[in-house]
């Protein structure tokens, strides 16, 4: 009996030792696949993280990118307004001396109109004097046919009759209608100057 107790003893003590082994067995298994799926989980980890780090980077270029061009915007913005002073500037000044110009010619013409006012006068004034002395001639003549003694006042006012014409003569004016005036003009090299400043295209560009 004592012996079949020890046997009996025997046999569980084999029975848990099979069942910790198969325990320990299948822990072991449990652990393998952790393993395995935690250097799974670690490489994938690391593919992130590379992912990640790429992304970050792409994040910098782009970032330093914008950055260059917000400054080269700010740049080409200094120098389009420094293109834009200097052109208005430029178009002040063609302009003033535009007007220069013009009012220069307009008192050259001016001048010319006295000048021509002055001979129309005169030519003026020497048909009137001529109209006289020929209307005196005539009345002379007339006298004379009646018998009166005027030979001396006639011979007077014919001599002033000649010079009357020569006065006359020599006091022409020119023509003075609108198309025969020497009026000033605005050249179109002047239009051009005055308004063909622009925004050059490789200044604004550059």
């Amino acid at each position: 009996m004592e012996a079949f107790n020890e046997y009996v003893v025997t046999m569980e003590d084999h029975v848990v030792a099979s069942r910790n082994d198969k325990e320990i067995e299948s822990i072991g298994f449990e652990i393998k696949m952790l393993s395995k799926d935690l250097e799974a989980t670690k490489r994938e980890g690391k593919k992130d993280a590379e992912k990640i780090e790429a992304l970050i980077e792409d994040w910098r270029r782009v970032h330093l990118e914008n950055e260059a061009l917000t400054s080269q915007m700010f740049a080409q913005r200094s120098r389009i307004a420094a293109v834009e002073v200097k052109r208005d500037r430029d178009i002040r000044r063609a302009s003033c001396i535009a007007c220069r110009d013009i009012a220069a010619k307009y008192r050259e013409f001016l001048e010319s109109l006295k000048d021509r006012w002055e001979s129309k006068k005169k030519k003026v004034s020497a048909e009137i004097l001529l109209q006289e002395v020929t209307a005196n001639i005539d009345l002379l003549a007339e006298l004379k046919d009646g018998g009166l003694a005027v030979d001396a006042e006639l011979a007077r006012l014919k001599g002033m009759e000649g010079y009357c014409k020569d006065l006359v003569a020599s006091t022409a004016v020119p023509d003075w209608s609108i198309s025969k005036l020497d009026l000033p003009r605005v050249s179109d090299d002047s239009v051009d100057q005055v308004g063909g400043s622009s925004v050059p295209d490789d200044s604004v560009s550059s």
